[in-house]
């Protein structure tokens, strides 16, 4: 006889039994227990309170001691050590809890301003610059720099750089930032590389024909080559014009600057350029050079220099660290929680005419939640935050005038059109508004300067772009090679416009391109509009034709040659002073005091995707062409757009 199975003995497989009932605990073990719980709960709220309070702290006593020791005397005599890796925008980074004692970084105009007082500061003797040349700045970032460096040789320091090799990554734009100095140092089995300038254009049109994806984009005109690469498998003509107008007038520029530091005929440089690659001997004998020698010989001639002995070594101070010494004034976490009868007098910063600083950088959206997707590291120029700094600065009267800051390929028109009323709504408050192109200004970076009363661009900023496109993906040819059949029910002619499972019908794209067509004409009248021109001139330049800052002054489209201080120096004078140092520069929107920055953190959902992205250079490739793919998420599928990217 077979024995029962003690499990099935002990349970009824066949109905569910009513469970024992719980005994209740009697009154006085119940209160107790809500009273343990509130107890647990409140510790936990404590120790949560004293860990935050802690790091507040810590973040305090960290704030207040960096200040100290940027306010206390740096030496009386010291040399600049600054190292040019390639790491300055026009925005500083954002803090992020994998770092939140981490300072801001240092931003362009830190880079400038730091120069600029270097220049009077007696305890400053020169600079020594180092390049490791794996970094590398945009052309018009490096004019701005070029300028302040030389005005500071004017004022009779020395300025020296060394390399171990010149141009590697950095390739012929390196090697023009380091020609502003008064010598070149390079160790002896270092190399120049100096090839040239050079736009690589990918086309993908056969490889998606491949896999069944049809492209439709459609373009307003013939120059807006936003999405050439995926429409077509070879260059078009109109768009190899642009870009060979493109390069020659960056080389122009580049040839003649760079033989003019070196004294020599532009003729002369050029051929050195066709030779491309030299061994430090030959960098020396070509005059590219000045020293062929290491590092510690430099130091040992600064060291001279500076304490008169080689084996004395002289005071180096980061620049970073001078750059702080100056913004050490400005308020500190315990400033902010000091009573504000405690805080410092202000009276003769208060006394300047105040010019507010907007930056609009980067792709151009209506909001920073308009990036989920994730591409657009280098910055969102957010819409709503632009275009409410400057009704900001429109409403409040100690703010004399506006400088806008632009460094932008563009993106949504409509986000683009927001951020220009807040232009207009500037001046229709009597307050001028000045625009400062930086390396980029193009498409809806162009849009949003239309209305200024001056634009200023460096010979190398990359702008106009005049034009529109929109479209979308077709994947009918690759659900059918997959075996995958769509139905669709719908109600609407066009309710199926924007799907991407069948390509446009006709009256799909008839909307497409009538919306095409009015974006482009409201372009053009608006350029028209600001640039004090006929929307027929407009259309002669625009078509999405790219200019180079030089050329955009020939044509209309932009006033001066200048970087962002000669604005700032603009603008002063047009609010009652001579430069930018009789003003108060107040930069909107107002930048996040310690505290919100901190509270800021941990609130973020999504900090590691900045802090952990992949930097493989495959990556960096085609990231502007990921980014080309990420304007598609606005609803309208239509972008004032220009990826247009020159490698010097």
């Amino acid at each position: 006889m077979t024995a029962k199975d003690p499990w099935s003995a002990r349970k009824n497989l066949y109905s569910t039994p009513v469970p024992k009932a719980v005994e209740k605990p009697k009154s006085r073990w119940k209160v107790l227990s809500i009273l343990w719980l509130a107890l647990r709960r409140t510790c936990t709220a404590i120790g949560a309170l004293v860990l935050i309070t802690t790091l507040l702290i810590a973040w305090s006593f960290s704030s207040v001691f960096s200040q100290v020791e940027y306010q206390k005397n740096l030496p009386d005599k010291f040399v600049l050590l600054m190292d040019l890796d390639g790491n300055l925008g026009d925005l500083a980074r954002e803090v992020s809890l994998a770092d939140p004692f981490a300072g801001p970084g240092v931003t362009m105009r830190d880079f400038l301003d730091a120069l600029d007082r270097a220049k009077t500061d007696k305890r400053v003797q020169g600079i020594y610059a180092r390049m490791n040349g794996t970094g590398s700045y945009g052309l018009a970032h490096i004019q701005e720099m070029r300028k302040e460096i030389k005005s500071f040789r004017e004022s009779g320091k020395f300025a020296y750089i060394y390399s171990p090799s010149y141009g590697d990554l950095g390739g012929l734009g390196n090697y023009y930032l380091a020609r502003a100095f008064q010598e070149m140092w390079m160790q002896p089995m270092g190399v120049i590389a100096i090839p040239g300038v050079s736009a690589e254009l990918p086309f993908v049109r056969n490889i998606l024909d491949m896999v069944g994806v049809e492209p439709e984009f459609y373009q307003r005109k013939e120059f807006k080559s936003a999405y050439e690469n995926l429409t077509h498998s070879q260059i078009t003509e109109p768009n190899r014009r642009m870009m060979e107008y493109l390069i020659k007038d960056l080389t122009d520029t580049l040839q003649t600057e760079i033989s003019e530091d070196m004294g020599v005929r532009p003729e002369s440089f050029k051929a050195l350029v066709d030779k491309g690659l030299f061994t430090a001997q030959e960098a020396l004998d070509s005059g590219l050079i000045d020293h062929a020698d290491y590092a510690d010989v430099l130091v040992r001639q600064i060291n001279q220099k500076v304490t008169g002995d080689p084996e004395v070594d002289a005071d180096y101070i980061d620049f970073d660290t001078y750059i702080r010494e100056a913004q050490s004034a400005q308020p500190s976490l315990a400033d902010e929680l000091m009573p504000k009868g405690k805080k410092g007098n202000k009276k003769e910063q208060d006394a300047k005419p105040s010019v507010a600083l907007i930056y609009a950088v980067g792709m151009i959206l209506p909001s920073k939640d308009g990036d989920s997707s994730g591409l657009f590291d280098d910055g969102v120029a957010a819409a709503d935050q632009i275009a409410g700094a400057l009704i900001d600065a429109a409403r409040d009267d100690s703010v004399k005038a506006v400088v806008l800051r632009v460094d932008s390929p563009g993106g949504s028109p409509v986000a683009s059109e927001t951020i220009l009323r807040g232009v207009q709504i500037v001046q229709e408050h009597g307050k001028q508004v000045i625009v400062s192109m930086g390396p980029t200004a193009a498409s809806g970076g162009y849009w949003i300067s239309a209305y200024a009363n001056q634009i200023f661009v460096l010979p190398t900023t990359i702008t106009g772009s005049i034009g529109v496109v929109g479209g979308k993906f077709s994947t009918k040819e690759l659900w059918s090679m997959l075996g995958v059949n769509w139905e669709r029910i719908q109600w609407g002619k066009n309710a199926g416009m924007w799907s991407m499972n069948t390509p446009f019908s006709d009256s799909e794209a008839e909307r497409i391109n009538a919306m095409l067509d009015n974006v482009y004409s409201n372009f053009l009248q608006r350029v028209a509009s600001g640039r004090k021109m006929s929307v027929q001139e407009v259309d002669r330049i625009a078509g999405g034709r790219v200019w180079t800052g030089k050329s955009a002054i020939k044509i209309g489209l932009a006033d001066r040659i200048g970087g962002l201080e000669d604005a700032l120096d603009y603008a002063a004078t047009q609010v009652g002073g001579k430069t930018r140092k009789d003003i108060d520069v107040v930069v909107m929107p107002k930048p996040k005091t310690a505290i919100e920055k901190f509270v800021e953190m941990f609130q973020q959902q999504v900090f590691f995707r900045n802090d952990l992205k992949t930097e493989a250079q495959i990556l960096k490739t085609v990231k502007p062409y990921m980014a080309e793919m990420g304007i598609l998420s606005d609803p309208q599928s239509f972008s004032v757009y220009s990826p247009v990217e020159i490698k010097p």
